[in-house]
């Protein structure tokens, strides 16, 4: 299961054109693309504290790890 959901990960960036830097981190529009939101609303979200993942900040932009991408596409809230 792990293994489909990491190719179906790397075939979307690469379509995006997206290479994903250093631990996997990976830029906040490809993961709101990739997770079906609006990159301004995902931004909006973790603006307000209330971002749906973790990220990591870089500079003024926001970065998510595939690893996050990857349970939060995964796993569901009980």
């Amino acid at each position: 299961m792990s293994d489909l959901i990491d190719t179906e990960i790397q075939q979307h960036l690469a379509r995006l054109g997206v290479v994903p830097l250093l631990g996997g981190l990976v830029p906040e529009p490809a993961t709101a693309e990739l997770l079906g939101y609006a990159p301004s609303y995902l931004r909006r979200l973790a603006a307000a504290g209330q971002a749906p993942l973790p990220y990591v900040r870089r500079g003024n932009r926001r970065f998510y790890k595939i690893d996050d991408i990857r349970r939060f596409a995964t796993e569901t809230v009980a």
